[in-house]
């Protein structure tokens, strides 16, 4: 959050902020890719890895049987880890000045050009590995008189500065931490008291 907010706080005419999100990130990634990923960077854990997740598993809903082939199941504690170490090496490639990921949450800062080089490389790679972007939940932050040319950038929602949150977190006076502070204050106001 701090680094952000200090990236935020300074940054120049010609950079851009660019928090990305994926659709049903957990639920998309390839078991293939997820123990191929363990195998590589936590051998120590493949062969658990690969009990659980090497065969398809069967979820049980009433009277129906679901085949569950990819990604961790749900409720996993290592789940997490397996994700986020199944999309390590993208985030590593990335060329940004900023680069921060918290599970499926991606937050990319630089200029303009290599933003955008480093949003096609996650669509691209991510595409292979399971992951799709939400569009409609990727968010473009710049100065509100920055011009952005790249079409890419352009197809993402626009965020003031002011008006920006990470993680649900409000990063500076403005908009958002006004609505924060009231979603807080009505979420006290319907707590009983005795």
């Amino acid at each position: 959050m701090h680094s952000v907010r200090r990236y935020i706080g300074a940054i120049p005419q010609d950079h851009v902020v660019m928090k990305i999100d994926f659709t049903n990130a957990f639920n998309g990634i390839h078991r293939d890719e997820m123990l191929s990923s363990v195998l590589i960077r936590i051998p120590e854990l493949y062969a658990y890895c690969r009990s659980s997740y090497g065969q398809p598993s069967f979820l049980f809903f009433g009277l129906y049987t679901v085949s569950s082939q990819e990604c961790a199941q749900q409720g996993d504690p290592l789940g997490p880890l397996l994700f986020s170490n199944t999309i390590h090496p993208m985030l590593s490639s990335l060329q940004a000045e900023l680069k921060l990921g918290y599970l499926d949450d991606i937050t990319l800062g630089g200029p303009v050009e290599i933003v955008a080089f480093d949003v096609a490389e996650i669509m691209r790679i991510g595409a292979e590995i399971g992951l799709s972007l939400n569009v409609s939940k990727c968010e473009l932050i710049a100065h509100s008189d920055a011009a952005i040319s790249d079409t890419l950038l352009q197809s993402f929602n626009r965020v003031e500065i002011e008006d920006n949150t990470l993680l649900g977190a409000p990063l500076f006076p403005g908009p958002a931490l006004d609505r924060a502070l009231a979603e807080r204050c009505q979420e006290l106001a319907k707590q009983p008291t005795d």
